[in-house]
């Protein structure tokens, strides 16, 4: 075979299997719909405080905190309602707690944004020296945040939640 021949016979082999891989990936480029199915899981979160009904329950996907007080019996009328967001949207597991307006003894709950020096003293375990850091460490947006001040930690923030508020 001479060498002209030989080139041509390569030419040939390359195109014959571009031109059957090209149809091999035809068949499999063509696009399918595959049907879109959308999976929405239930949600189980938890709410405490000032509700009627306290403890777990299960909501659709999207549900939000206000979904979540009705389903709990609504909020009672010792409840902080102005602390809750009610629009917020709840995710997977999930924990809302609904403050009291006033403390178990019936004292208006203390509020750690506003309180002067001396309020926040009468504060079980509170003495000058950590009230003036509560006041250094304003603002607060939740009772959560105390556990940022130095000599609260969470067996304290747990003595104080319920005796104050943002």
């Amino acid at each position: 075979m001479d060498r002209r021949a030989g080139v041509l016979l390569n030419w040939f082999i390359a195109a014959s299997c571009l031109l059957s891989a090209g149809w091999q990936l035809m068949t499999r480029l063509q696009p399918r719909f595959v049907p879109l199915e959308i999976e929405q899981p239930l949600l189980l979160v938890s709410i405490s405080g000032a509700v009627a009904q306290p403890g777990s329950y299960t909501l659709p996907w999207g549900a939000t905190t206000a979904e979540l007080v009705q389903l709990a019996g609504g909020l009672t009328d010792r409840a902080a309602s102005e602390l809750v967001q009610l629009q917020r949207p709840l995710g997977q597991g999930d924990r809302v707690h609904v403050p009291a307006s006033q403390a178990a003894d019936g004292n208006a709950r203390v509020s750690i944004n506003d309180a002067d020096e001396w309020t926040l003293q009468r504060l079980p375990g509170v003495g000058p020296a950590l009230a003036g850091r509560i006041i250094a460490g304003r603002p607060f947006h939740s009772v959560d945040d105390l556990l940022d001040v130095s000599g609260i930690g969470p067996a304290t923030l747990e003595r104080l939640r319920p005796l104050v508020r943002p």
